[in-house]
């Protein structure tokens, strides 16, 4: 919904997408043509001091109202919102009739971080234009972005202000010397003799600089020529393993103004070579923002060429190697790319892609993305929140290690227009912890043995405390089995793993261990069997997978299976039926290969009832009656040693 300047795209064809002021068939003559020109011709650094000498020279208070939009329009294109916000505002204030003074002044604040005020900027805009679906989700982005403002990640970000200047300073990425980074800026050593009028500085070129064994940055040297020319170059590639650097230049070419394309420039000998335009890179659309995969074979790129979904979309190209040279650039589809713009893409070397976007829900201006590939197509879309995001610009990310890096913004806070940021992502924190305590009497069991075992090989041991609490610390990446033992209970297990969590978790609440006492009978309680058979009914079969992971969990023990059935039979009828209803239950867990050496069954009809005919028959209904045959027809398993051997 935003431009973005020409020093952050830096490969928009400079008047092919710009709003402009001039004057239509019949439309009442412009009070400020002066600074009307200059806007129009991308001069926003002079449209700005034309505009502020008009705004204080108008008696009539609609003029007033679009010479202040003009100029809120000024300083969006050189992205400095916060005088923006500050026109628009003076824009509305002053009666400015049109709905995209107010559309503007909200997304202005939103990219200054006041999202509250934003968002009641963007329902006064729906009342003007309520066919605008783009609004509710705008609202839905100032909402989520507050949000992540107030809980940030534990990413770290400072700025890296050794490299940077008042200038602009952006787009960071590996550069052919040892620890070494090529980046842009529009410092004063730039080579280019004269200022771009889109933002009053020099045209932009790449820098080089490295970083000794003490973490201290070389004093940045301009690349000299042919690299660097008369025109804006810079948002570079370097590939190693060819001894290549790709990287964006934009010129005037046969009369297009701000044309963008993408170059290569070879190392050898110690000079760089004469930069050759690649295959791809058509003077009819613009092209920029190299970034290539781990081993080279995929190059990801911005276009705005035919088959683009927006303003400007992300592109891959693969390298043909029978021909030598790059294939059709192919769009990476609409998962990733919006109808806004999308670019500054980056490859990490585990193949998670980052790249910038104005058209995914974000924080302000551009936000940092992340995409992962699956099946052959791009998806799962995610905002690196805060503090890697912020209600300004964040762009031209690149790594150094798994978790450390740089990127560019131009946040408040920053020494110039934008600044190159350094940030590490620290490893999230986890830990598990519970209760051990007794099932049936809910008291804690102190002096129980919890033990943790990790498939990092992590093996680890610790005793509850007086309230049968245990806790750990856990490492990420790492799946773990954890146990809670004590003499006279079973032994249980639980699972828990760390592997994909990204954010730091407490593994509380589903971690606490109901031990069961074998001083008495267990029952399993969802043992049924048909009607006068001892033919075990499916659902019971959840019950016993249940028993033989507790057999698993517990190698050692051995158990007698029983079963007991209600009154309302003969004692050797229900005798029979008892041992038989037992013995199913024995073979199911042996045909689960249980071993049968740690198996034996016992049928105890009616003769071990838990609720007497005596207190039955004094039952008000039938159905409380039922209820207690119900709770004598019953199934439990019994140990009856703890020192089994188990075979190897």
């Amino acid at each position: 919904m935003m431009s973005r300047t020409k020093c952050l795209i830096f490969l928009l064809a400079t008047l092919l997408s710009m709003p402009v002021f001039a004057q239509k068939a019949k439309s009442p003559k412009s009070k400020t043509p002066k600074a009307d020109n200059a806007y129009n011709q991308a001069n926003y650094y002079k449209a700005t001091e034309l505009y502020k000498k008009c705004y204080s020279k108008h008696k009539n208070k609609s003029d007033k109202a679009v010479t202040a939009f003009k100029l809120g329009e000024s300083y969006r294109m050189v992205s400095n919102w916060k005088e923006a916000s500050g026109w628009y505002e003076k824009a509305v204030n002053d009666g400015n009739k049109d709905p995209m003074a107010t559309l503007r002044y909200a997304e202005a604040l939103k990219s200054t971080g006041r999202y509250d005020e934003s968002i009641a900027q963007y329902n006064a805009y729906k009342v003007l234009v309520p066919d605008d679906n783009r609004i509710d989700a705008a609202i839905q982005a100032s909402t989520a972005a507050q949000g992540w403002k107030d809980k940030p990640t534990r990413a770290v970000v400072e700025n890296a202000s050794a490299l940077n200047t008042k200038y602009f300073d952006f787009s960071p990425a590996k550069s052919n010397s040892p620890n070494g980074m090529f980046f842009t800026s529009s410092r004063m050593e730039a080579t280019g003799g004269s200022n771009d009028g889109w933002y009053g500085e020099k045209f932009f070129d790449l820098f080089t600089t490295a970083m000794d064994n003490n973490g201290k940055w070389s004093t940045p040297v301009v690349i000299p020529p042919p690299v660097n020319s008369s025109s804006s170059d810079g948002a570079s590639f370097w590939d190693a393993t060819n001894n290549v650097m790709y990287f964006t230049r934009c010129q005037k070419v046969k009369g297009k103004e701000g044309l963008c394309r993408l170059y290569k420039s070879v190392f050898k000998d110690a000079k760089w070579g004469e930069p050759e335009a690649l295959p791809f890179a058509s003077e009819d659309y613009t092209t920029g923002h190299p970034a290539l995969n781990a081993d080279g074979s995929v190059m990801y790129f911005v276009s705005d060429m035919p088959g683009t979904l927006g303003d400007k979309d992300i592109f891959m190209v693969r390298w043909d190697a029978a021909a030598a040279n790059w294939g059709t650039p192919v769009n990476l589809g609409s998962a990733v790319n919006t109808n806004g713009t999308e670019m500054y893409p980056y490859v990490s070397a585990s193949g998670k892609l980052y790249f910038s976007s104005n058209g995914h829900a974000g924080m302000g201006g551009l936000d940092i993305f992340t995409a992962t590939e699956e099946g052959g197509s791009w998806g799962n879309v995610t905002n690196l929140r805060s503090p890697m995001n912020s209600p300004g610009d964040d762009f031209g990310i690149m790594f150094d290690t798994d978790m450390t890096g740089f990127l560019s913004s131009n946040r408040e806070g920053g020494l110039g227009a934008d600044d190159i940021y350094s940030f590490r992502i620290p490893p999230p924190i986890f830990s598990v912890g519970g209760r051990v305590y007794d099932t049936d009497t809910k008291e804690s069991i102190p002096g129980a043995t919890v033990e943790l075992f990790g498939s990092d090989g992590t093996s680890l041991s610790v005793k509850t405390g007086a309230d049968g609490m245990y806790r750990y610390d856990l490492k990420p990446q790492v799946k773990y089995k954890i146990s809670a033992s004590y003499t006279g209970y079973l032994t249980k297990f639980l699972e828990v793993s760390t592997v994909g969590i990204d954010e730091s978790k407490d593994f509380v609440g589903d971690f606490d261990f109901p031990l069961k006492s074998t001083a008495k009978p267990i029952e399993l309680p969802e043992i049924f069997y048909d009607l006068d058979k001892a033919t075990l009914r499916p659902e019971s079969k959840k019950e016993l997978d249940g028993l033989i992971k507790v057999l698993d969990e517990n190698p050692t023990i051995t158990i007698r299976i029983e079963s007991h059935t209600d009154t309302r039979a003969t004692n050797e009828y229900n005798v029979d039926l008892s041992k038989r209803r037992a013995k199913s239950v024995v073979d199911y867990l042996i045909k689960n290969n249980v071993d049968k050496d740690r198996l034996t069954s016992e049928g105890f009809g009616e003769t071990k009832p838990v609720v007497s005919d005596e207190e039955i028959a004094k039952m008000a209904t039938n159905e409380e009656k039922e209820a207690g045959h119900q709770k004598n027809r019953r199934t439990e398993f019994n140990v009856l040693s703890t020192d089994f051997v188990p075979k190897k």
